[in-house]
């Protein structure tokens, strides 16, 4: 449903390299930055999401990492049939109104790359420290 996309473009010069030097000496606590961001997505859009029931929030489930290429990409998705429709917003039964979306992975989104560069830069710093780099 919802797509984000971050570069370290957030990051000076001398974090980038050292992010891109972590990403390959230690592909492991790489990948588990990357997949922290994506619980934190899903954390968020919970919150975000409307409970009448449970069900369309407890169904937000985060994918697998994969790697294509220079890139790392984690799905956080939710399955349930009227998700979209939520989001986005949907005519009324017979069609005469409209309620108007959540927009709760629009929102959420949008709060986590609020945070993300200060998030990353706080990461890589630590990461450093913690390994004599």
């Amino acid at each position: 449903m919802g797509k984000t996309e971050y570069s370290f473009d957030g990051l000076d010069e001398m974090e980038q390299r050292l992010s891109k030097m972590i990403e390959q000496e230690y592909p492991a606590a790489f990948k588990e930055m990357v997949k922290k961001i994506a619980y934190d997505l899903e954390g968020k859009v919970k919150e975000n999401t409307p409970k009448k029931t449970s069900r369309l929030r407890d169904a937000w489930t985060v994918g697998d990492i994969v790697k294509r290429g220079d890139e790392y990409y984690v799905e956080v998705y939710n399955n349930v049939e009227y998700a979209e429709p939520v989001e986005y917003g949907h005519r009324t039964r017979g069609g005469k109104g409209f309620v108007k979306g959540a927009h709760m992975m629009e929102i959420s989104l949008s709060e986590v790359n609020q945070r993300l560069p200060k998030y990353l830069k706080d990461w890589v710093r630590e990461f450093v420290e913690n390994h004599d780099l």
